[in-house]
C-alpha cells in the first residue's frame, strides 16, 4: 500500500508540474525494447569470435595471394610506353601464363629493374641468346636480321636513336644471356630499359607479368596484343 501510494503521488506531482508521465504500460514497452537491444547486442558480439577472425584471415590471404600469384590491376605511370599504353591507364596484369610457357617476343611485360623497387612495363625485344643490336638507318636488328615492329610502331620507326649501350655490348652490339630477356619501351627514344648500362637485361624471375588489356578509364578499354 505504501508503495503503490508513492508511486501514485509521483505520477500526481510530474502531472502537476507539467511533466510527461510514462504508465506502467509505456514502461513496459521500454524494458522489453531494452531486453531485445541487449540480446542483439549479445548476439553481434557472438560473431565476433575466433571462427570470424579466422574466416577473416582466410580472406585477406586469399586476396594477397590472386594478387601476388594470379593476377592485379596496374597504373602505367609515364610516357615510355606511348602510344600503346598511356599514362596513368589502369592495366589488368595476369601471372599464371607464364608458369606454362617461357615469355616471348612481343609480349608485353611488367618487371622489376636491378636495385630499384618499383616495377616498369616494357616489351620484350630480344630472347635468351639472341644479339641485338639498333643500327645506324635507326631499326632494331635481331641476329642482323631486322626486326618488323610495325604493328606497335609509333614515329620512331626507322629514327630509333637510343642505341645498345648495355653493359657487355660490343659496338652496340649485344647477346642476351641465358634465363634473361631485353626490353624496351614502345616510346623507343623516350624510354628507359634494357639497353641502359643501369638496367641491362631481365632475369626471367623479375618478369612479374603479362599485360592482358587497359581496364581504366572505361571509354578506353581495350585488349592488348602484340
Amino acid at each position: 500500500m505504501i508503495k503503490e501510494n508513492y508511486g501514485k503521488a509521483y505520477d500526481d506531482g510530474r502531472k502537476a508540474g507539467g511533466l510527461p508521465v510514462i504508465d506502467r504500460k509505456t514502461e513496459g514497452a521500454f524494458a522489453k525494447a531494452a531486453e531485445t537491444l541487449h540480446k542483439k547486442h549479445t548476439e553481434i558480439n557472438r560473431t565476433f569470435t575466433l571462427p570470424f577472425f579466422l574466416m577473416l584471415a582466410c580472406v585477406v590471404v586469399a586476396a594477397f595471394a590472386l594478387r601476388q600469384f594470379i593476377a592485379e590491376p596496374t597504373m602505367v605511370d609515364g610516357d615510355s610506353m606511348q602510344y600503346t599504353l598511356l599514362d596513368r591507364e589502369r592495366v589488368f596484369v595476369e601471372k599464371v601464363s607464364y608458369w606454362l610457357h617461357e615469355p616471348k617476343r612481343g609480349d608485353i611485360v611488367i618487371v622489376k629493374y636491378p636495385d630499384r623497387v618499383e616495377r616498369f612495363v616494357k616489351r620484350i625485344i630480344a630472347m635468351p641468346g639472341e644479339t641485338i643490336e639498333i643500327k645506324e638507318d635507326g631499326f632494331v636488328y635481331i641476329n642482323d636480321e631486322r626486326l618488323d615492329e610495325s604493328a606497335y610502331a609509333g614515329d620512331w620507326y626507322g629514327r630509333i636513336s637510343t642505341m645498345v649501350e648495355t653493359v657487355g655490348s660490343v659496338d652496340g652490339r649485344y647477346t642476351v644471356p641465358k634465363g634473361h630477356y631485353f626490353v624496351i619501351g614502345d616510346n623507343r627514344n623516350e624510354s628507359n630499359d634494357s639497353r641502359a648500362k643501369a638496367v641491362g637485361p631481365i632475369p626471367a624471375e623479375d618478369v612479374l607479368g603479362r599485360v592482358r588489356a587497359v581496364i581504366w578509364p572505361i571509354n578506353k578499354l581495350r585488349s592488348v596484343s602484340k
